[in-house]
């Protein structure tokens, strides 16, 4: 009787593991920031100071701080056609661009993008 109590259990098990759960979850679109900056930028002084700060009033937001002048600098440069740094890139998840700043940004200018980032996925993932 409990043997057959266990393999009812186990094929309960995995009928659930390989249909998956179907319960919907909520998700929320990535927004990543790539900064970019040099290590020679007078401007890029305080952005270690912005990074912090900007995982602490958004947890979910990825940020990668990326140096021009190695390869993958030099792939966002070309790709984005940047001209002035630092560059503050909002990507969605899928690598397009939502909103850029370029030059030295405060704190204020730096959240107002991340806004109208999340704003803009936002409306772009709204069913019509």
């Amino acid at each position: 009787m409990n043997k057959n109590i266990i393999y009812i259990v186990l094929l309960i098990c995995a009928i659930v593991h390989s249909i998956g759960c179907s319960a919907k979850k909520e998700t929320h679109p990535t927004i990543q920031l790539v900064i970019l900056s040099a290590y020679n930028c007078n401007s890029c002084s305080a952005i270690d100071d912005t990074i912090e700060y900007l995982q602490r009033i958004d947890r979910a937001l990825e940020i990668k701080k990326v140096d021009i002048h190695n390869p993958e600098g030099a792939m966002y440069v070309s790709q984005y056609h940047l001209w002035r740094i630092p560059v503050y890139l909002f990507l969605d998840g899928n690598g397009m661009e939502l909103y850029r700043l370029e030059g030295e940004q405060s704190r204020s200018e730096i959240e107002k993008g991340l806004s109208i980032a999340k704003q803009r996925i936002t409306n772009r993932n709204k069913p019509e």
